[in-house]
């Protein structure tokens, strides 16, 4: 088929959703500002918070994007409807993103814009996660415009570890538009400091100022994805959850997490998922940091291993216990030493988690462990050289 009809497909698409934002993002009571057509290209970054933040984004840049999206969601039934849709810049979780950028730089040369959400995956607590100078990096190598832009709400809507969304209030706004000229004015780590200045948000700083309600079904399921770590007695693993209702296993600490996500309950150590989150992310690591010995450092049975191979298609490769040491990650017969792996994430709730390994792309994923602490094994082994 002629290109031009593509991409004339592709700008129809986008300009159809765009203009259907509103009513499809109703419920949430979502509103944003817009920007018509600008003179020269330009990449959109913002803040990543619900799966439909590239929605919102598009109801406020009336000009056509390629926006750049995760690998997995090609093995969603989605995935294909996409690519045919869109022709998204598909990148894989947990891998160096050198192929990304280039093919960002390719489209932005043609002409044409791009969005992206640079943290890369959603924030669990509901803080931006801080950037690097990678994106600027980008965007000066592009040559082209850059447009921020800054989402509020979303994460109670659809916050990371949950298993189901929630209806209340999210707005967008275009923060800042730097011109190229502006863009190649500033150093790497100037423009940095303007992207995350735009784009930073902290849910609950916001949330305490509005205290909005979020309802909807099973509030508090999920948690234990993130929030490994008991505040009371130290145990790991230990929450569970129903409903809107939260305990520990252990000793009996409990609460409910409330319309407005916060937590309730008698003698809490902490009223909402960020203070507990951003305490046991740092318990995690001091826990790892400090443990001696050669076992595992943590373990979980009842794992699967796959491969996600070059035609985006899933090969499960061995399940079992999954061991985590100070180095390296055991499951069966197979061994991943942090050395040899190049990039780390984690996918949905929290449950799998993806690396590259000897420029394999890998997952382990299982229905009741929390891959969040083999995360962390990960990145402190990735940075005990550097301090």
């Amino acid at each position: 088929m002629d290109k031009s009809r593509i991409r004339f497909r592709y700008k129809l698409i986008y300009k159809t959703v765009g203009s259907l934002v509103p009513l499809i993002l109703r419920k949430y009571g979502f509103s944003t500002d817009r920007i018509s057509k600008k003179d020269e290209p330009y990449i959109v970054v913002a803040n990543h918070l619900t799966e439909v933040d590239m929605l919102m984004v598009a109801g406020a840049f009336s000009e056509h994007m390629y926006y750049v999206a995760g690998e997995h969601l090609l093995r969603t039934k989605a995935g294909p409807k996409m690519k045919w849709a869109q022709d998204p810049i598909f990148t894989y979780k947990g891998a160096p993103s050198i192929d990304t950028m280039r093919e960002v730089i390719r489209r932005i040369k043609a002409g044409h814009n791009v969005m992206i959400f640079p943290e890369g995956s959603r924030s669990f607590n509901g803080e931006t996660i801080r950037l690097d100078s990678g994106i600027a990096k980008l965007v000066k190598m592009a040559g082209c415009a850059l447009a921020t832009y800054h989402i509020e709400g979303g994460y109670f809507v659809a916050p990371r570890w949950a298993y189901t969304t929630r209806t209340g209030p999210m707005k967008g706004h275009i923060v800042n538009i730097y011109s190229s000229d502006e863009v190649k004015s500033m150093s790497r780590d100037e423009l940095t400091d303007c992207i995350n200045r735009d784009i930073y948000e902290n849910a609950y700083e916001t949330q305490r100022r509005n205290m909005y309600k979020y309802k909807g079904k099973r509030l508090a399921e999920g948690l234990e994805n993130y929030l490994v770590k008991c505040s009371c007695c130290g145990a790991f693993d230990s929450m569970v959850t129903e409903d809107d209702r939260f305990c520990c296993t252990e000793c009996g600490q409990h609460g409910i997490y409330t319309q407005e996500g916060f937590l309730k309950g008698e003698s809490l150590r902490f009223d909402s998922v960020y203070d507990w989150g951003v305490w046991s992310e740092k318990e995690t690591s001091r826990y790892i940091k400090d443990f001696e010995g050669e076992k595992p450092v943590f373990s979980d049975n009842d794992v699967v291993l796959y491969e996600v191979l070059p035609d985006h298609s899933r090969v499960d490769l061995t399940s079992g216990e999954l061991k985590g040491f100070k180095d390296r990650l055991e499951i069966g017969d197979d061994i991943f030493c942090f050395e040899d792996i190049s990039g780390m994430d984690m996918l949905y709730y929290g449950k799998t988690l993806v690396f590259t390994y000897k420029k394999r792309h890998l997952a382990i994923t299982g229905e009741h462990y929390h891959a969040i602490k083999y995360q962390k094994l990960f990145v402190t082994y990735k940075t005990k050289d550097k301090k």
